[in-house]
C-alpha cells in the first residue's frame, strides 16, 4: 500500500492487500558487519555496525503525511488523491507548534509499497507519519487515514472519514484537525481556526484548480493548455479563489518558453493575461509566495529585469518550500552570470522536489555553465533514469553532450528529441547515425543547426563549436527582438555557450540589444 501499514483489512482494497502480502516477507535480517562476518540486525532495526545509523532524534512534534492511494481504480481520480494529500500537508504547516515535511520531500513514496514505519521515519526525521487511501463512488467520497507514531510502528488511531457531495475540502480540514491534535493536543482557537481555513468556500473550483496543478505538473504543451482551462474554469466559479489565478498566471507563462512550443499564441498578449492573472492573485492573497514567482518570470519576458529580482526574492522569502520559486530565481541569477548562486538555487529546488525532471534537467545545464561537468554529467543521467522519453530531458541532454563532445550520448539524446517531438523513428534514427560517423557528423549537425524552426540555442551551440565565437556574434547580430526569445534564453540559462564567449563584451552587447541585461 502506498502510505498506510495498519488499517483495517475491510478499508484496503484488493490490489493493495496483494501488494502487502507480496512484500511481507521482504525484511533482510543480516547483514556483513564492519570485521566481515554475519550477524543479525541491531536491536534498533538497522544493519549492523549497531549504533552507526543513529540519527538525531526527530523533533517531537514532527510529522510526515504520506500520499494517499487512490483506491477507486480509476486513474482518473489520481489528482484528487494527490490534492487531498497536498492540502492536509499545506493545512498540518499551519500549526506552529509541528514540524511537517514538505510534499516535494515525500513524493519519493509514492505509489510505493511500504512495510515499515519506523524506516520511513527516520529517514524523514520525523516522529509522526500519516497514511491512507481514497474511494469515491458516486456522489460520495471516503477517506481512511491513520496517525502513526514512527518510532516504533504503533497506530495512534484509525478512522473512516466520509462526506456526501464529494467535499474534499471538508474531510482535508477534518483530517488535519485529527492529526494535528494527536499529536500537539488540544488545539488553541487560533490553529483550529487556520486548520479549517479554506482557499474557497466553492468545491467545484477547488476541483478544478486540482486538476489544474496536475496537468500543470506534466509540463507538455497539451497539458499546459489543460491546466489553463481547468484554472478558468475555477476561477469562473469562484472569482475569488488567489490560488487559481496564480495557477492560470503559471499557465500563461509557461505557454512562451520554446521548449513547450505550445501553438498559436500570441506573446503580448499571453503575457499580458499572465500578468493580470498573477496580479489578481496577490490583490486577493498578498502572501502568496507562488503568485510572486510568476510575476517575476513575466517581468523578466518584458525585460523589467530589477523588478523581476525583486519578486524572485519576496517568492522565496515568502514561500522557502516551494522549489519553483528557488528554481526561477536560479534562472534569474544565469542571467546575470552570477552561476554560483545559480547552482545553490536550483539545487535547492532539486532538493525540495527530487523527483522533478524539470529540477533535475535545469540543474545539469547549471553545473554546465558553472564548468562542473562531472555534476552536470550525473544530473543529466538522473533526469534520463527519471524520466527517458521527456523531450526536455534529451533535448538539454543534447546540449550537454554536444558542449562536452560526448558523441556517443549526443546521438542517442538528439535520436530520442527528435521522436519525443513527432520525428517518425526511421528519420530520427538515421540522423543519429550520421552523428555517430565522424566522416559525417558535421553536416549532420550544420544542417539541424540551420532548419527552420530550430531554437536559437542549439544554433548558437553548434556554430560556436564549429566556427568560432565571430560566428555567434554575427548570428546575433541579425536576431529580431522577440518576446519568445526563439529558444534563446535557453542559450544562457542552460550555459551552453562558453565561459570565454559569454563574458566577450561584444556578446553582452547582442543579448542586451536583444532585451536581455548588461552585467
Amino acid at each position: 500500500m502506498s502510505a498506510a501499514w495498519r488499517l483495517p483489512p475491510a478499508s484496503l482494497g484488493p490490489r493493495a492487500l496483494a501488494a502487502r502480502a507480496a512484500t511481507a516477507g521482504l525484511v533482510v535480517g543480516l547483514a556483513v558487519c564492519a570485521t566481515g562476518t554475519l550477524r543479525s540486525q541491531c536491536p534498533d532495526g538497522t544493519p549492523p555496525p549497531c549504533g552507526a545509523h543513529r540519527a538525531a532524534a526527530a523533533p517531537l512534534n514532527s510529522v510526515a503525511v504520506l500520499y494517499f492511494e487512490n483506491a477507486t481504480g480509476d486513474s482518473a481520480d489520481a489528482y484528487l488523491a494527490d490534492g487531498l494529500t497536498e492540502e492536509i500537508i499545506n493545512r498540518l504547516a499551519s500549526v506552529d507548534r509541528l514540524t511537517v515535511r514538505s510534499r516535494y520531500l515525500v513524493r519519493r513514496y509514492r505509489g510505493a509499497a511500504l512495510e515499515d514505519p519506523r524506516a520511513v521515519g527516520r529517514t524523514l526525521g520525523v516522529a509522526y507519519l500519516v497514511g491512507g487511501s481514497l474511494r469515491r463512488a458516486g456522489g460520495r467520497l471516503r477517506v481512511s487515514a491513520e496517525l502513526i507514531r514512527a518510532t516504533g510502528g504503533a497506530q495512534i488511531w484509525g478512522r473512516e472519514f466520509d462526506q456526501q457531495g464529494g467535499d474534499v475540502l471538508a474531510i482535508q480540514a477534518a483530517v488535519a484537525a485529527d492529526v494535528a491534535s494527536g499529536i500537539v493536543g488540544r488545539l488553541l482557537p487560533a490553529e483550529r481556526q487556520a486548520v479549517a481555513e479554506r482557499p474557497t468556500r466553492n468545491s467545484a473550483a477547488y476541483d478544478a484548480y486540482l486538476l489544474g496543478r496536475y496537468y500543470w505538473g506534466k509540463r507538455t504543451a497539451q497539458d499546459l493548455v489543460r491546466a489553463a482551462d481547468y484554472f478558468r474554469q475555477a476561477i469562473a466559479a469562484d472569482s475569488g479563489f488567489a490560488q487559481a489565478w496564480s495557477g492560470l498566471a503559471d499557465s500563461y507563462v509557461l505557454f512562451l518558453p520554446s521548449e513547450y512550443d505550445v501553438p498559436g499564441i500570441d506573446p503580448d498578449t499571453t503575457l499580458a493575461q499572465a500578468e493580470r492573472a498573477a496580479r489578481r492573485a496577490l490583490a486577493l492573497a498578498p502572501g502568496l509566495g507562488e503568485a510572486f514567482a510568476s510575476l517575476g518570470e513575466i517581468l523578466e519576458y518584458q525585460s523589467r529585469w530589477q523588478e523581476a529580482r525583486a519578486a524572485f526574492e519576496r517568492a522565496v522569502a515568502l514561500s522557502p518550500q516551494y522549489p519553483t520559486a528557488h528554481l526561477w530565481r536560479g534562472y534569474d541569477l544565469e542571467v546575470w552570470n552570477r552561476w554560483d548562486e545559480a547552482v545553490r538555487e536550483i539545487e535547492a529546488a532539486r532538493d525540495l522536489d527530487p523527483s522533478s525532471v524539470v529540477a533535475v534537467v535545469s540543474l545539469g545545464s547549471a553545473y554546465d555553465g558553472a564548468e562542473r561537468p562531472a555534476d552536470a554529467a550525473a544530473a543529466f543521467a538522473q533526469a534520463r533514469a527519471l524520466a527517458p522519453d521527456h523531450a526536455l530531458v534529451r533535448w538539454f541532454g543534447a546540449h550537454h553532450d554536444l558542449y562536452r563532445g560526448d558523441y556517443d550520448h549526443l546521438a542517442t539524446d538528439f535520436e530520442q528529441a527528435l521522436r519525443a517531438t513527432g520525428t517518425d523513428s526511421a528519420a530520427a534514427a538515421a540522423v543519429a547515425a550520421r552523428l555517430r560517423d565522424p566522416s559525417r557528423r558535421e553536416a549532420a549537425l550544420r544542417e539541424s543547426a540551420d532548419r527552420p524552426g530550430t531554437p536559437a540555442s542549439w544554433h548558437i551551440l553548434v556554430h560556436e563549436m564549429l566556427d568560432g565565437d565571430d560566428s555567434v556574434i554575427a548570428y546575433l547580430a541579425q536576431l529580431p527582438p522577440d518576446p519568445k526569445r526563439s529558444g534563446l534564453g535557453a542559450a544562457i540559462y542552460c550555459g551552453c555557450v562558453r565561459p570565454r564567449l559569454r563574458m566577450d563584451p561584444r556578446f553582452r552587447a547582442a543579448l542586451a540589444r536583444l532585451g536581455f541585461p548588461r552585467d
